[in-house]
């Protein structure tokens, strides 16, 4: 029996909603516990799922955020919290991160509840001192988000940021997207460090993201580490 229990942040998201219908194919489940606002955008068939656990809340509760992970004896806490892209931060090029200002009461809520394991999306922009290494190819890359979404650009850097910062005692792993595509599930997916051996596209789909979580949740592979992940 899956011992897991995943409390699921940013779940009724793309990528999130992906990993739900990833997670509960399988043949042995983990049970899922959706901390979410609004349950409406849910699929009616993971709200009907008896692996599935919905929970209403806002990233800033405190008091929901524990309840949640005690009460349903959370194992692993994985977040597929994004930023959107903002036209008025794009023209008054405004940086808030309210998304990643959360971090800091998630990461509170866990160490209180007992719960060590953290998985957080972020974005290449998050630059690893010492294990990445700049290419022209990545330059160039990295600086599209910078110039056309920077605010959505600051929310996700600053997540890592706060996971590093806040999660010493934690088991986190930051795992760093490129462009996310509707592509086959099935698709290979390479982790590695930024640089000349990067193997991976600058591309990854959705279905193959969220099996790559289900697989670094039970291996554990990239504790205290931040992948950067494409599709092959």
């Amino acid at each position: 029996m899956n011992s897991n229990v995943i409390l699921v942040l940013g779940a009724t998201g793309q990528s999130g909603l992906a990993f739900i219908e990833e997670a509960l194919q399988l043949a042995d489940p983990p049970k899922l516990v959706l901390f979410v606002r609004n349950k409406s955008k849910l699929p009616q068939t993971a709200v009907e799922n008896a692996n599935v656990s919905i929970v209403s809340g806002n990233l800033t509760d405190y008091e929901a955020l524990s309840s949640a992970m005690q009460q349903h004896s959370v194992t692993s806490v994985v977040s597929f919290l994004g930023a959107y892209v903002s036209a008025s931060a794009l023209i008054t090029r405004a940086k808030p991160t309210p998304i990643a200002d959360s971090f800091p009461v998630i990461i509170d809520a866990m160490k209180n509840s007992g719960v060590r394991h953290l998985m957080a999306l972020s974005t290449p922009s998050y630059w690893v001192e010492g294990q990445d290494v700049s290419t022209w190819k990545l330059q160039i890359y990295g600086l599209m988000p910078v110039i056309f979404a920077p605010q959505g650009n600051a929310e996700m850097v600053k997540i890592a940021e706060e996971v590093v910062a806040k999660g010493d005692s934690l088991d986190w792993t930051i795992f760093r997207i490129p462009h996310l595509t509707d592509e086959s599930s099935d698709l290979p997916v390479w982790a590695g460090y930024a640089g000349p051996s990067h193997k991976g596209s600058l591309s990854l789909s959705r279905g193959s993201l969220a099996r790559w979580v289900l697989t670094e949740i039970k291996e554990r592979k990239w504790t205290k580490g931040a992948p950067f992940l494409g599709n092959m």
